[in-house]
């Protein structure tokens, strides 16, 4: 995982570059400039093209990418760097077999990719921010404004992407009468090499992540990571050093224990960061970590934290108690806020701690279930005051569904550019694309987590489109097989050359 690869700088000759910078009037003259020459030469369509190119990118320039700078410089993502490598690299595979097989214009090519490629970002953005609204929305018009088209961290999903730009090029071609099944085929190979490509983006964003991994092949995130903080919410891995119990832990594991055996339907996440029942007690403690060394225990309830001077000893709290900002935490949410957000790590405070212990472990695992309505201190444990300093856990390794989903694109890819040379019927490679790629996917959300069930179905939203396109590249391959064969694309656009035409009849896909 490697979120910025580098930063480039936001400054020239001591000119900005972003907002109403260098970059913007740049963008603004030169798509001026491109407008004029369009609407001299009466070419109303690379008029409005430019125009959109020119209006989009002063928009990123001007608002975006003031927000996005950061004080060491513009940065530069690895998923954007992947993402831009995959549109370029399809672009290249579908040039290469569209002038080969069929002179199929270069200019047509790029106006589809453009196309495809700007409204399937659209509907990948659109599709994340739907499903993840409550992530998205801000406290003011504008700030949601800008975290709605904030790609550069992530927020992308694939079948957004899959389904906004098919529906654009259809669209597309539709209005340049250009054959539509023939062309789908001709880019259903180049759309799984993009998404193979775009994977490896999205294991250096860290997102799209599986579930537990005990193979050695699996992979450990960083620290903060988007694995590591949903392992932290779920009690996978601890809150610097302290796992925190679920009320309803019993009911959990009868439940998990009655679903063993069966297909994994997903439910909903269980998150310790908005727990709110009271009260708070310990579930496990990390070996090694300064939680334990300071004498917490499982089955401790915590009945106060607080903020001391760093490296004040416990036995000197007593009498120096006015300097200890003092907090009572009711539950499980109110303290993972205080770890994340009030102590957050500060270098100049040491964390201070009222426990209950409990006699021993095993009193305190058979009385935890009767206490959980309780707010009062129970009289089978002492209270003892700790001083210590959390270090933060690291993340358990997890399934790289990220490489998996990469490597089963990059041989699904290969599998319709071999279909391609076989058929003589278009819209066969597409409808195997809707066949192959849905069953893929549908597999990897198997062992994906950071998707929640849909609507209670158990199933997540990507299995739920899964099964649609399924349904739509069955449908179409049976309604194929019941008209007469056809390829469109077959002398639609004329050889420039008498060898071009000799090449174009001993070459078959």
């Amino acid at each position: 995982m490697k979120q910025t690869l580098l930063y480039l700088p936001t400054e020239m000759f001591g000119l900005p570059l972003f907002g109403a910078g260098l970059l913007f009037w740049l963008i603004l003259i030169l798509g001026a400039v491109s407008v004029l020459r369009a609407v001299g030469r009466k070419r109303s369509d690379d008029a409005l093209f430019y125009a959109t190119i020119a209006a989009l990118g002063c928009f990123v320039v001007r608002v975006v990418g003031p927000r996005i700078a950061e004080s060491n410089g513009f940065p530069i993502r690895g998923y954007g760097v992947f993402l831009m490598l995959a549109i370029a690299l399809s672009t290249l595979l579908t040039i290469w077999r569209a002038k080969r097989r069929w002179n199929y214009p270069v200019d047509a090519i790029l106006g589809i990719v453009f196309v495809a490629a700007f409204c399937g970002i659209c509907g990948a953005r659109l599709f994340y921010v739907v499903e993840y609204w409550p992530d998205v929305r801000a406290a003011s018009f504008g700030a949601t404004l800008i975290n709605i088209v904030d790609v550069t961290n992530g927020g992308l999903v694939v079948y957004g992407s899959i389904l906004g730009g098919i529906a654009a090029v259809i669209v597309y071609l539709a209005l340049k009468k250009l054959p539509i099944l023939a062309t789908l085929d001709l880019f259903a190979p180049a759309l799984l090499l993009g998404v193979s490509i775009g994977r490896i983006g999205c294991l250096m964003n860290g997102c799209c992540f599986g579930g537990p991994c005990d193979a050695p092949w699996g992979v450990v995130f960083p620290t903060g990571s988007p694995a590591h903080q949903l392992q932290v919410e779920e009690g996978a891995a601890s809150l610097y050093g302290l796992t925190l119990a679920f009320p309803d832990e019993t009911a959990q594991n009868a439940q998990t224990a009655a679903t063993k055996d069966v297909l994994p339907l997903k439910g909903a996440h269980k998150n310790l960061a908005t727990e709110t029942k009271a009260p708070v007690y310990v579930a496990a403690v990390d070996a090694g970590s300064a939680a334990e060394e300071a004498g917490i225990v499982p089955g401790a309830r915590i009945c106060e934290l607080g903020l001391v001077p760093r490296g004040l000893l416990a036995a000197d709290a007593k009498t120096r108690r006015a300097e200890i900002r003092r907090y009572r935490p009711e539950n499980n949410a109110q303290v993972f806020y205080f770890f994340q957000y009030i102590w957050a790590g500060s270098p100049d405070f040491d964390v201070w701690a009222v426990l209950q212990t409990p006699t021993t472990a095993a009193q305190s695992a058979e009385n935890a279930p009767n206490q959980q309505s309780e707010t009062s201190v129970d009289a089978t444990g002492k209270l003892r005051e700790i001083v210590f300093r959390p270090a933060p856990s690291t993340a358990r390794p997890v399934h790289p569904t990220q490489l998996y989903s990469s490597a089963t694109a990059f041989l699904l890819c290969l599998v319709l550019l071999g279909i391609a040379r076989l058929v003589k019927r278009d819209g066969l490679v597409f409808a195997f694309l809707l066949i192959l790629y849905p069953i893929n996917r549908f597999c990897l959300e198997l062992i994906r987590v950071d998707e929640e069930s849909f609507l209670g179905s158990g199933l997540t939203v990507s299995q739920c489109v899964s099964l649609g396109l399924l349904a739509v590249g069955l449908s179409l391959f049976a309604y194929l097989k019941a008209t007469p064969p056809r390829r469109a694309l077959d002398g639609f656009f004329p050889p420039t050359s008498p060898k071009a035409t000799t090449a174009a009849e001993k070459t078959g896909e």
